[in-house]
Parts: structure tokens; sequence; C-alpha cells
């Protein structure tokens, strides 16, 4: 059994395929599905699926819960029911595609153990995440108290971590140094169709059997799939404004880094809203922020946002430095120099806007290292640095690479 929820962190990974998907749950589920993504090195593998165990206790203590809650025991089954019962998924109407699963197989609770089995064929969107996901926090996730809230912030973070990958790649298929700019970065708008909008937010539950049906045809209609549905909650624009989306985006205001404001989009003569634009500004980007995040901006090198976030992940930190880094470097050599510079990026970009003013290296990743440990960086009196001046040696890169992974 774990003894701590999170173990590295308050940063966890949550694939999109599991943000994007269309379901309707409880708080509870949404924040005991986020402690599990966030322990996910405490996901083994048994022959029932990928099986993840906590203490009730400390499920309680992590969101917060008091004795006022009732039985949390009753809540906990409630969830357990739900969360077993539910099939995920997405459609894409465009594509006339659609792929849906059953998340969690079994939930047993047992001697004050809570026990979750996770579907075998999901195991890349819950504990061996590559690419395709999204950085959250636990402490963020935790702190909503509406299951609207969380799924909108979700959603939100989502669309804005692709726009900034899309904007790398396009930056580095052009050769450039710099990526997205910050006005770009920083506040951009997206359109969400209200139907698409109220199932991916859990308003209309995707889960229903008339639901379903629409949704698993060949072109999905999200409009007919929520008109289908026999539980009509907030079906007015005016009720779903206020009760729904009027309130979410005031708790993703108070509680994370974005800020969120939103227009309804109409069509036809009546003015009948078909969607919603959502204007949002990420708060890293204002000075005056208290949830702003530590960030470098590069100046040679154009104007990458490159957050110091210490828990991030080994595979995030390597490619945060390929865009620093123009050459291209083997993976094992990335990570001798991350280990050279503490997991430290600021370090790792001054070194190299430092290398990139001499004359001529032989070797970079020898030359780099030295630099960083020797703490010359570009603010300090230009020099034409030779790697004579440094010690040339021969890293271990398993024995780094072991040694980054300790840290």
């Amino acid at each position: 059994m774990p003894n701590n929820i999170v173990k590295k962190g308050d940063n966890y990974k949550k694939s999109n395929f599991l943000i994007t998907s269309k379901y309707k749950s409880s708080i509870l589920e949404n924040k005991i599905l986020s402690i599990a993504l966030a322990n996910a090195d405490d996901i083994h593998e048994e022959s029932e699926g990928l099986v993840y165990e906590i203490a009730v206790s400390d499920l309680k203590r992590k969101m917060n819960i008091s004795k006022s809650y009732g039985s949390f025991y009753d809540k906990l089954d409630d969830a357990a029911k739900s969360m077993t019962g539910r099939t995920i998924g997405t459609s894409n109407k465009k594509n006339r595609t659609f792929d849906y699963i059953s998340v969690v197989t079994r939930a047993t609770s047992k001697d004050g153990i809570f026990r979750i089995i996770f579907n075998p064929a999901l195991k890349e969107n819950i504990i061996d995440i590559k690419d395709k996901f999204t950085v959250l926090k636990l402490s963020t996730m935790l702190s909503f108290k509406s299951s609207y809230s969380l799924r909108l912030y979700e959603l939100l973070k989502d669309e804005l971590q692709e726009i900034k990958w899309q904007q790398d790649r396009e930056a580095i298929a052009a050769g450039k140094k710099n990526t997205y700019r910050q006005e770009n970065l920083f506040k951009y708008e997206t359109s969400i169709g209200l139907a698409e909008l109220k199932l991916e937010m859990g308003v209309v539950n995707a889960e229903l059997d008339k639901v379903k049906r629409v949704l698993q045809g060949k072109n999905p209609d999200y409009e007919k799939a929520v008109a289908s549905s026999p539980e009509q909650i907030f079906k007015s624009w005016s009720d779903f404004r206020r009760r729904v989306l009027e309130k979410a985006t005031e708790e993703i205001n108070e509680k994370t880094d974005l800020h969120v404001e939103f227009e309804a989009d109409k069509a036809g003569r009546g003015g009948k809203v078909v969607g919603v634009t959502f204007i949002i500004t990420d708060s890293k980007s204002n000075k005056n922020s208290p949830k702003a995040s530590t960030e470098v901006l590069m100046d040679d090198l154009g104007d990458l946002d490159i957050v110091e976030i210490e828990d991030f992940d080994i595979d995030d930190l390597i490619d945060k430095v390929r865009l620093i880094i123009s050459e291209n470097l083997k993976t094992k050599e990335i990570k001798s120099i991350l280990q050279a510079a503490d997991n430290d990026i600021s370090k790792i970009k001054d070194a190299y806007e430092l290398a990139c003013k001499q004359s001529e290296i032989d070797n970079l990743v020898g030359w780099m290292i030295a630099a960083i440990k020797n703490g010359y960086t570009a603010t300090k009196k230009k020099k034409d640095y030779s790697y004579s001046d440094f010690d040339q040696n021969t890293y271990d890169y398993e024995l780094l690479e072991n040694e980054l992974r300790a840290n």
C-alpha cells in the first residue's frame, strides 16, 4: 500500500483521451481518479488489470473531508458503483470515428483499504503515458467543489497545451529558435458547440442508452444526442449559463492558473445559441497574479516559455531541452546535461546561449556540462571560452540516467 498519495510532487499527467471523453461523473469520482493518476508509480499490473490501492483514511485526508460529510463509506460505495458501471469514449463527427471503453473494471473496500482495478487496455492512458497528455496539479483538482468546474478546467488546459505544442512543432519544422509569441501563448480563444460542451462537461449523460446509440453512429450528431436524453437538466441557455458556466468559470478563476470568460455563439434569425467561445488568459503572464509560476523568457533564443517545475517528468524536461538546443543531441546526452544542471532549465539555457557565442566547439555536450558546473553564464563578462578551459570527462550515461531519476 502506498505511503503517500503524491510521491514526486504536485504535477501529474492525464491522457487527452480521458480528458476529452464524454461522461457524467461526481466530484468524488473525479478526485479519486486524479489521486490515482497522480500516484501512477504505485499502480501495478496484476492478472485482473492495473491495480491501485490506498487507505480510505488517506482519501479523506487528502480531500479534506470532515466528519460532517456524512458517511464517507456510503459516498465511496456510490462512487465505486458508478465508476465500475461507466463506459467512456470519444467520437469525431468529421472523421466518423468513435472509441468507447470501460475504465474501472472493479472497485472494492476491505479492512480500510480502497482498491480499484483499471482496464488493462488503458495502460498507455494510465501508467505508460508517452504523448497526448495534459499536465495537471493534484492540489488544484482536489480544491474544486463542482464536477463541472473540474471538467471544464481540464478541457481548457488540454486546449491550451495543444495550442502551445502545435506552435512548437511549427517553429521546429521552420527551423526557428523562438516558438510561440507571448501574446498568442498567454491569451487565446476556443469555441465549442453547445451540445458537445454539455456532453463533455457531463451535464448530459453520454452513458444513457438513448444518447449512446446516437453517439455510436457512423456520424455522431451531438445536438440529436442531447435532445434524445431523457434527463433534460439546464435545458435552456439561460439556466446552463447561470447555473453551470458562470459558477464553473468563477471557481476556475478563483482557484487555478487560468482566467476564463465566455461568450455565446448565436446563429439564425432568432439568435439561437449554438456554441460557446471561451476567452482564456494563462495567469502566468500576469505579474500581479499570486498563482503565477516561475518563468524564464528567452532573449536571444526567442520567447519560449519555460516553466521551472522540478516535479516534471524526465520526458517533459528532455522535450524542453530539445526546444532550446538546435543541434540534434541524443537522449542520453540531454539527460547528462539535465543531471549537471540539477534539472534547472534556466542553467541549460544560459549555457547554450554562451556556447552559441563561441567561435568553435568540438564537443557541445561536454562543453555545456563543464560550463554549468563552473557557473559560466551569458550574463557574466563576455569572454571567448575555449573547451580547454574546462575538464573533459567521459560520462557514464546509464549512471547519469539513474541519478537523474533518483533526483
